[in-house]
């Protein structure tokens, strides 16, 4: 059988398919939410501490540790689920990914034993709520402007 020119276009043209396409997509959708490759913890202006351990960083975000040194309770404040600098931090931050994770919460939800943090939609959202709830942590991709928020830790996503 001979190939002519419009059967060979067609074939690339099919190398394109609507999947393809998609993940396309989403992968282009999902690296400008990671461009400043860093990752930063952020906390209410008035937590009793300057500086975090991911270590603490991580029983706080599992519920294994619900108050401030002080005696506060901890507000975590967590992106929604697909968020790619979430995925960034349960990953780098407490070395679980998304499955472990839903299956942790599933766990704590049947049992009783807790209900995983609030969730919502930006880092401005994160900030926002941070700045205002006392005793909140939260984690966003870029250092906040003009918030009054302390930074308790800075991880690199290298």
């Amino acid at each position: 059988m001979k190939l002519n020119h419009q059967h060979v276009h067609r074939a690339r043209l099919a190398l394109f398919s609507l999947p393809t396409v998609l993940a396309l997509l989403c992968f282009t959708v999902v690296q400008p939410t990671l461009a400043g490759n860093e990752l930063i913890v952020i906390a209410h202006k008035d937590v009793a501490l300057n500086k975090i351990s991911p270590e603490r960083v991580t029983q706080i975000y599992l519920l294994q540790q619900q108050s401030w040194p002080d005696g506060q309770a901890i507000q975590p404040i967590d992106l929604r689920e697909g968020s790619g600098i979430r995925r960034a931090f349960y990953d780098q931050i407490t070395g679980r990914s998304p499955g472990q994770l839903r299956a942790f919460w599933a766990r704590q939800s049947f049992t009783g034993m807790g209900l995983p943090p609030r969730q919502v939609d930006s880092d401005e959202e994160v900030t926002r709520l941070v700045q205002s709830t006392p005793g909140a942590i939260g984690y966003v991709s870029r250092r906040p402007s003009g918030a009054t928020v302390k930074v308790l830790l800075t991880a690199s996503l290298d």
